[in-house]
């Protein structure tokens, strides 16, 4: 077997076996309007090597947290995010997605699945309970993929479960 073709396979390899490297493909997050600005403040919480695996079938880059700099990350990060956690107004518009940082779990760093924080807005030009939320992170991914998000907007607060089946939902 040629050199190529060996490495090749131990590439596919690689990549089908992270697929399933740990059984719980779920992300969980807060999301809270902010009449005052007239965002959606968005803290989302998910694994590591899931994250990793999207933003490189994405952006078509090697991406190693830890190793890749906060300068990249801080490009693609926004980008994938901008294609899957999408605020659809009732003005007919997407929210801008405005980009806050990232934050690893160090007291998971060493276990099976690490964690990553991701802090984000989105700007509300108009009424926020008519809008629909789109949260499909990881879901292209992964077929069993769940989003838990507590959201709060206008004095209340839900909790709401993202999936293929309920990936597009309305913020009221």
């Amino acid at each position: 077997m040629p050199r190529s073709s060996f490495i090749a396979l131990l590439g596919s390899w690689f990549v089908l076996t992270s697929l399933h490297a740990h059984d719980l493909h779920t992300s969980t997050g807060e999301a809270e309007f902010n009449p005052v600005t007239k965002k959606l403040e968005v803290s989302l919480t998910v694994f590591i090597d899931d994250l990793k695996l999207a933003l490189m079938r994405d952006s078509e880059r090697l991406i190693r947290f830890g190793q890749t700099p906060d300068a990249i990350l801080n490009e693609v990060i926004p980008g994938y995010l901008k294609k899957h956690f999408v605020l659809e107004q009732a003005n007919g518009g997407a929210s801008n997605l405005i980009w806050a940082g990232y934050e690893t779990d160090e007291a998971s760093r060493k276990s099976d699945g690490p964690l990553v924080t991701l802090f984000f807005e989105l700007s509300v030009t108009a009424e926020p309970q008519d809008a629909l939320l789109k949260h499909d992170v990881l879901q292209e991914l992964f077929r069993d993929q769940e989003n838990l998000l507590h959201l709060k907007v206008g004095g209340t607060s839900q909790q709401r479960r993202f999936n293929r089946e309920k990936s597009v939902q309305p913020l009221r």
